[in-house]
């Protein structure tokens, strides 16, 4: 009974491995960019290229990563990405001037692919835990992003920058491609056929190549999809600008200090460590609804412009609960997504339509509202403007699950679960 129980953590270790190295190589580097710049003499515009290269490639690159994924399946396309992440990170860290950046893009193009294959997963191999397998692996994603940006600088100043900023990417690269190849091998379209029956998965059915390609002529077709895009790119735009611009908002508004206001702004990406478990507990334990729980997430994210432009000095309360919600948000959202899909090559198309436009669109959040600062003196205009794209996220993530609408000359055969 105790081995059975060990061999069933096999797959979801795996997974969670992955997901350690989803966001680590590219949070690496903003702590030691006086360092890289120094040493490269790279003016502002070209530490800000370094920096945002990797997200831009999530929105870039997610449709070549999505075609390479239906050409060679789930378990080979994430043995690409882990290679990319392990490659690129190298290539960054130890080339020339120019590695910066084509390591940059290797490492992004890598994780565009990540991006879609553990979601695919999920749908996949743990159709019944999908809420809880959703928040763990966001969970697993900040946590590894609290603790590298923290450690990147310290680290730095006993093996320099380059060790730094490569250690991250390589070592866990490393360590989830064993976990992978061990648990998901090429050729196999699950896990190792022991490892799923000591683990209690069931069989997996491969989606008919006849039938996914007539749904890739339909999914555009398919108004909940859209609904899908416009929330998560709302989503991403809000987390942005917060993200970027907090630090300096708390400096000018509560007279902090850079650190104070550094230290400050991070409660709100700590909450995001906790909010994807609360998604779990909501739906599984307490039974809500998936339309309920969108809800309370999307009423929690909008208290935080609400709070900063009424009572600012409650910041510590307001960067709590948007953090919660923030986090949540990512579950709830691809929870919905992976339950909705027929089969893992819809959940494919549709997980990479959302996040090429949102990540691509997103980017331009932190600029514009630099721009908004720049143009009307204090914050009250910018968090304002935050909190009319949480409006419409929130208008557009509602009427998505509760859309109970089929696709397009299908037969929906996933039901709508809570679990």
């Amino acid at each position: 009974m105790r081995g059975r129980r060990l061999w069933a953590l096999a797959p979801a270790f795996a997974l969670l491995a992955c997901a350690s190295v989803m966001r680590a190589p590219v949070v690496v580097i903003p702590p030691l960019l006086g360092q890289i710049s120094a040493d490269f003499q790279l003016n502002p515009v070209q530490a800000g290229v370094l920096v945002g290269l990797p997200v831009l490639c999530f929105g870039v690159l997610t449709p070549i990563a999505s075609v390479l994924l239906r050409l060679t399946g789930i378990n080979h396309a994430t043995i690409y990405c882990l290679l990319g992440v392990v490659a690129g990170s190298l290539v960054r860290s130890f080339g020339a001037q120019p590695g910066l950046y084509l390591g940059s893009l290797i490492l992004g193009a890598g994780l565009a692919i990540g991006n879609l294959s553990i979601p695919m997963l999920i749908g996949r191999d743990f159709q019944r835990r999908t809420a809880l397998l959703t928040g763990a692996y966001t969970s697993t994603v900040n946590i590894v992003v609290a603790l590298v940006t923290a450690a990147a600088a310290p680290v730095a100043l006993v093996v320099g920058w380059r060790w730094s900023a490569a250690g991250s990417g390589v070592v866990l690269g490393l360590v989830a491609l064993v976990a992978w190849v061990a648990v998901y091998p090429p050729g196999d379209p699950g896990a190792r056929a022991g490892i799923r029956r000591r683990a209690g998965l069931s069989p997996v059915q491969p989606a008919s190549p006849i039938a996914a390609g007539l749904e890739r002529r339909q999914i555009g077709r398919w108004r909940v999809v859209w609904l899908f895009v416009a929330a998560f790119v709302c989503h991403i735009l809000a987390y942005n600008v917060v993200t970027a611009w907090l630090p300096t908002a708390l400096a000018e508004m509560r007279h902090m200090s850079v650190v104070g206001a550094g230290l400050g702004s991070s409660l709100f990406q700590a909450a995001g460590i906790a909010g994807p478990f609360l998604v779990p507990i909501l739906m599984s334990a307490l039974g809500w609804s998936q339309l309920r729980t969108m809800a309370a997430v999307c009423v929690c994210w909008i208290t935080l412009p609400i709070g900063l432009i009424a009572v600012p000095g409650w910041w510590p309360v307001w960067s709590l609960v948007g953090g919660l919600a923030q986090g949540a948000f990512f579950t709830v959202l691809f929870v919905v997504v992976i339950q909705r899909a027929r089969d893992v090559d819809e959940n494919r198309r549709i997980t990479a339509l959302i996040q090429t436009i949102g990540y691509t669109v997103a980017a331009t959040g932190p600029v514009a509202a630099g721009w908004i600062h720049s143009r009307v003196p204090g914050w009250t205009m910018t968090f304002v403007a935050v909190f009319l794209v949480l409006v419409a996220m929130s208008v557009c993530a509602l009427l998505a699950v509760a859309d109970s609408s089929q696709p397009p000359e299908g037969k929906h055969t996933v039901s709508d679960r809570d679990d």
